[in-house]
């Protein structure tokens, strides 16, 4: 026994003396390195910070991996040298100061035997060891996966023995819709951190069962109670001025928080839907009829209901919150305190801030809510990304309003994120550093970005994505939340003139690129931005062919030349966009394509060469055109569907009311939208062949159902005046449900382009319905009408053939 004692003794005394009692080795080159060392029973959080520590310091070494274990804390084995992460015997050496469930204080300490990595809360440690190695190696991680990764070599890395420890300015930092395997690396790596729950959850809540138990809390809309029969159903609102409801709530919430003793917060944010419950307790509560950001103001309404809950909730949960959403009609600050375990998140586009107006308002708004109450406010912010087609880094958004938020108190963020990583430059990797740290400087950040990952294209590279960032910054007014969502309007931003001026930074970069990894990362831009140029090219051909085919007199010639180069750059996009997602998936996460495709305009030229022209069908030309699209002959005899296509029966409500959702009064119509300030429906005409006129409005449908047969060919028509703005979408619609009231593809639209029609053109949609199809539907919409903007259809037609 006394031998084992003294080799023991001998061995430590022995590695003491190998060491510098002022510093630690962590590796050289002449084999010394350190294993990472987690607790025996490591956490999946613990697992994850041993594995990035592991991998990068190989990295920085220049050595595998396996050179750096990791290995289990042993009791038996207490001369264990090496890196401790997480919650280790050893990390009692190191005291964290920290109080509470928000403080998210995490530190390192370097001793003479090791280095401890910790948090004060377990779940944060990932954060924690990549400030450790951002802070000693200057490792980083500006995209996902090895490609992003930027990790200096080093010979040898010594520490001296001292401890570290930083207070992140946001509680709580998420980027969503970041799910891919590499992208939950890069997020952790990163020291990004979803620690309050939130989400739009009333169909959790109130499910089908609890409504048609307490009917009360069914709400009334169109004048008559609503009944959920589904519990992933989103379009209602239940009924929350009921005095039950915030008691079941109040109930259910606290049953989730005793299952989940670790979540900070729950969920209790109204569903994704405008459809509240129109009874008098409900209206007594939003009255007199208010606006904010030109939508109705429900905020005193929604929030008053968050407060009882939460009042509920304090005395069992103390420490614990409810997030809920300001978001839509509930943006503006209530008119009473809000409660301090209430996080709201503010739902805003900051994209936006490109208008200094809104950059004001929304300023104001921000420290309006710090100051109403919550002891936590978060902000929600749009950083598509996907679906978007074309860059949006929008960095002049993200360099102004994480910082300005901070300082206004906000202490918890989530934007939507879903990055094209080739095209949105270092917006994500940006808006990280910021939410670490929001008094960095975003200048000096970005020089960063530029100097570590393009390295030699640095120059052309900071210019290609200045360009990008300037075409969203330097737009037109008005602005408004998400322009040019899933919509091809977003070509606009880059025409050819600047498509080309990108096109020749890129080329600068590749002839200055040296080293295989700038190769490979221009590979990743220019694959994206290839996606990029081919939609915007298609929006333009497309556009052309649609202006052709509104011409009164149809230049044959043209309009077939036209439609075969729509066809040809539709189909490259297409062809473009798979190949680039099989092999550089990175590159363009956006798959949409059919959105921006289901506008045809080749469809209307082909309802009018059957009304106005002879054309060989079998001819080159035509088949060039149309070979793909082509469903056949609709006979002059085909049978009419639409009831009342002159709108001579059409009667509204008024749309000044907040209740106005659905507007026709009678006829065979539904006429359904959102209120909106500046919103205005009316019936013109002589009472023999009238329209309906939109003026100022967000977004309305007018539509009409029929029974539909498989495998028919179908007509859809109207005449339509308008004043289209860019952004506006006003168009025709033939949309098709099967049996199970699921809609069949996407429904196909023919659009108005850009600028004012004042004498009545034709949109016209022809397709060939698919077999499992049970109705057809044919409807006129508009959204996102500015600066004057007005549309009139009439003339409405749904032909079926016989």
């Amino acid at each position: 026994m006394l031998a084992v004692v003294a080799g023991i003794l001998f061995a430590l005394i022995w590695q003491r003396l190998r060491q510098d009692s002022g510093s630690f080795l962590v590796f050289d080159q002449h084999g010394s390195h350190s294993a990472v060392i987690v607790p025996a029973d490591a956490t999946k959080e613990e697992e994850q910070a041993a594995f990035l520590l592991s991998e990068t310091l190989a990295k920085a070494a220049g050595l595998p991996a396996s050179r750096f274990p990791i290995e289990s804390e042993s009791r038996w084995r207490f001369w264990q040298r090496g890196i401790y992460v997480g919650g280790t015997e050893h990390a009692k050496q190191l005291s964290l100061a920290g109080e509470g469930r928000l403080d998210r204080t995490v530190g390192y300490g370097v001793f003479p035997f090791g280095v401890i990595v910790r948090s004060h809360w377990a779940e944060d440690i990932t954060g924690a060891a990549g400030w450790f190695l951002e802070k000693q190696l200057g490792a980083r991680w500006f995209i996902p996966g090895p490609l992003g990764e930027a990790v200096p070599r080093k010979d040898i890395l010594r520490l001296a023995v001292g401890s570290e420890s930083v207070k992140p300015s946001f509680i709580s930092r998420n980027l969503g819709g970041l799910d891919s395997p590499a992208e939950r690396i890069w997020f952790g790596a990163n020291r990004l951190q979803a620690l309050f729950a939130h989400g739009h959850s009333m169909s959790t809540i109130f499910q089908p069962q609890d409504i048609a138990r307490m009917p009360e809390l069914a709400p009334l809309i169109n004048w008559q109670k609503y009944f959920p029969t589904r519990p992933d159903e989103q379009g209602w609102q239940p009924n929350i001025a009921a005095p039950a409801a915030a008691s079941h709530a109040a109930k259910v919430l606290a049953g989730q928080l005793r299952e989940m003793p670790p979540a900070l917060a729950v969920r209790l944010a109204m569903n994704d839907t405008i459809r509240y419950d129109q009874s008098k307790e409900t209206l007594a509560l939003v009255s007199p009829p208010a606006w904010f950001r030109q939508k109705p103001d429900y905020s005193n309404l929604v929030f008053g209901f968050a407060n009882k809950v939460a009042r509920e909730l304090q005395a069992e949960f103390p420490d614990r919150f409810v997030s809920t959403y300001a978001y839509d009609w509930t943006e503006n600050v209530p008119k009473f305190p809000v409660e301090p375990n209430v996080v709201p998140y503010l739902t805003a586009d900051r994209s936006q801030w490109f208008d200094p107006a809104f950059a004001a308002q929304d300023q104001d708004l921000m420290k309006r809510w710090v100051a109403a109450g919550p002891k936590v406010v978060g902000i929600y912010d749009y950083y598509e990304g996907a679906p978007f087609l074309v860059p949006r880094p929008t960095l002049y958004a993200v360099t102004r309003s994480i910082p300005f938020a901070y300082e206004a108190g906000v202490r918890a963020y989530y934007a939507e994120s879903y990055t094209n990583w080739g095209i949105d430059g270092p917006k994500a990797w940006l808006a990280a550093q910021l939410l670490w740290d929001a008094k960095l400087d975003p200048a000096a950040l970005l020089d960063i970005y530029y100097r570590e990952y393009w390295q030699e294209v640095a120059g052309p590279m900071r210019e290609f994505f200045e360009l990008c960032d300037r075409q969203w910054r330097e737009q037109p007014l008005p602005s408004y939340w998400l322009k040019y969502f899933k919509d091809e309007h977003q070509a606009l931003r880059f025409p050819v003139e600047v498509r080309q001026q990108l096109r020749g930074k890129l080329a600068a970069a590749r002839r200055a690129a040296r080293q295989d990894v700038v190769r490979s990362r221009l590979e990743l831009t220019e694959a994206a931005f290839a996606v990029t140029d081919a939609f915007c090219g298609f929006c333009e051909d497309r556009d052309r062919l649609s202006r052709l085919a509104l011409a009164p007199t149809l230049d044959l010639p043209a309009v077939l030349a036209a439609a075969q180069a729509a066809q040809f750059a539709g189909k490259n996009l297409a062809d473009l966009m798979q190949r680039s997602a099989a092999r550089l998936p990175l590159a363009m996460r956006s798959t949409l394509i059919q959105e921006y495709t289901r506008n045809d305009p080749r469809r209307r030229v082909l309802w009018r060469l059957q009304q106005e022209s002879a054309v060989d069908q079998s001819s080159p030309a035509f088949i060039g055109a149309f070979g793909d699209l082509h469903p056949g002959t609709v006979p002059a005899a085909a049978h009419e569907l639409a009831v009342d296509g002159d709108l001579t029966q059409l009667r509204l409500r008024p749309v000044d009311d907040f209740t106005a959702l659905d507007w026709v009064k009678s006829g065979a119509w539904r006429g359904y939208g959102e209120p909106h300030e500046t919103r205005k429906i009316s019936v013109v005409g002589d009472g023999v062949r009238d329209a309906i006129r939109f003026e100022g409005c967000k977004e309305e449908t007018l539509s009409q159902w029929h029974a539909a047969d498989g495998e028919t060919e179908y007509v859809g028509t109207v005449k339509v005046r308008a004043k289209v703005s860019p952004g506006n979408m006003t168009f025709l619609i033939v949309t098709f449900l099967d049996e199970k009231d699921k809609y069949v593809g996407v429904g196909l639209i023919d659009r108005l382009p850009v600028g004012e029609w004042t004498e009545p053109v034709e949109l016209a949609v022809w397709v060939r319905s698919a077999r499992n199809v049970k109705l057809v539907g044919l409807g006129v919409r508009v959204l996102n009408q500015v600066d004057g903007d007005y549309a009139e259809f009439s003339q409405l037609s749904l032909k079926r053939r016989e």
